[in-house]
């Protein structure tokens, strides 16, 4: 007897929850298959998150019924601009989230807010959305967590977050909040071409009563999907941010293995840190490959180093680069947020490469490829 619905049962859920019945274009069933395929012969979940866990898939479900109704009522929403947008991307924990929220700042961008990726509909209007009720829970979740979960990760409410929703929508995510390693070898080789038609849908609904239109986006997992992205926006330029992978893959597997749900015994760490050691490095693999087609012209990269030791004249690179003009007022308040939230500022992330059966060594030497294209330093 399977612990999990089926991909149809949930599908009829939410068409019965709303009365609705067009899911919208795209092969989000194949993803959700897998997903809940994987999640029943690779999780190892407490019983007890399973209700949480369904309901996010039920949720998601609900949400693609919603906008496809938004648009079946506005369908001039398909004619909205998307201008960029600019992607920041790369390997996690290099800087991706602290150049987003630095960039966030400048009003000329569109950013896309975790609080309303979690519900699109109705999309937000610039009036009203300060006392947005989803904005206002989003708000109330990031005051609960605890100063250890600050430490880790920096959350800005109105800065631009990684789409895990959009493409948890198109069931096409990575999925690291979840125990699916099966799932993530599929999605590793997955096609995403609909994924990123479907994320442009959503973004014009986002950005129909909402301006500016030049997006900013921000997440790590692109790299892995690079072609299809560019595909779905033509004019989008990438920003790829660089560190030593030695302190990237632990740090990040230590951050997951604090987001992932109860486990029902004793979570493998060892085997957690063996297969994100290698998911993020097939990533990488896949983003120079790409990068390769796509045009080098179209990619910045960005070092955590000069990040860090030189934020200014890294933020003036940035926009050179890009050809937009940074006025002072704009420097100023991302020079005054990066001091404000500079490393250690929020407290200290601690962790250690063989509690996850890793080491320096090793990391450096399975990344040699990456060290050496991009001219990565080594960190002490």
């Amino acid at each position: 007897m399977r612990r999990y619905p089926s991909a149809s049962q949930l599908l009829d859920e939410a068409a019965e929850q709303t009365g609705l019945a067009d899911f919208g274009p795209g092969d989000f069933r194949d993803g959700l298959a897998v997903l809940l395929d994987s999640l029943e012969h690779d999780g190892d979940l407490d019983p007890g998150t399973d209700a949480a866990v369904i309901g996010d898939f039920r949720r998601r479900l609900v949400n693609r019924l919603k906008v496809e109704a938004w648009y079946g009522e506005h369908p001039e929403v398909a004619e909205v601009p998307v201008r960029g947008p600019v992607d920041i991307n790369g390997l996690p924990r290099t800087g991706t989230t602290a150049l987003a929220d630095m960039l966030s700042l400048d009003p000329r961008f569109r950013c896309l807010r975790g609080w309303e990726q979690a519900e699109p509909c109705p999309p937000p209007t610039l009036d009203d959305e300060a006392n947005d009720p989803r904005r206002l829970e989003f708000i109330a979740v990031q005051e609960r967590r605890s100063p250890e979960s600050r430490a880790k990760h920096l959350v800005e409410v109105d800065a631009t977050m990684e789409d895990t929703e959009l493409l948890g929508m198109a069931f096409h995510g990575q999925q690291m909040t979840l125990p699916v390693p099966g799932y993530r070898e599929w999605w590793r080789g997955a096609d995403l071409t609909e994924t990123y038609r479907y994320h442009r849908r959503v973004v014009q609904l986002l950005g129909s009563r909402r301006a500016p239109d030049l997006w900013l986006f921000k997440a790590p997992h692109h790299k892995f999907h690079l072609a299809p992205l560019a595909a779905a926006y033509p004019d989008m330029r990438f920003v790829m941010t660089h560190r030593d992978p030695a302190k990237v893959v632990p740090s990040y597997t230590s951050l997951v293995s604090t987001i992932l749900p109860p486990a029902a015994g004793e979570r493998d760490l060892r085997a957690l840190g063996r297969e994100i050691s290698d998911h993020l490095r097939i990533g990488m693999e896949n983003a120079i490959g790409a990068r390769a087609k796509i045009g080098e012209d179209r990619f910045l990269d960005v070092h955590h180093r000069d990040l860090v030791s030189d934020p200014k004249h890294t933020i003036r690179q940035i926009y050179a680069w890009l050809g937009y003009e940074l006025t002072p007022d704009v420097e100023q308040a991302i020079l005054d947020w990066q001091q404000a939230n500079r490393m250690g500022a929020a407290g200290t992330h601690r962790y250690t490469a063989e509690q996850f059966g890793l080491s320096t060594a090793q990391i450096r030497a399975d990344y040699d490829f990456y060290i050496r294209h991009f001219d990565v330093a080594v960190e002490g």
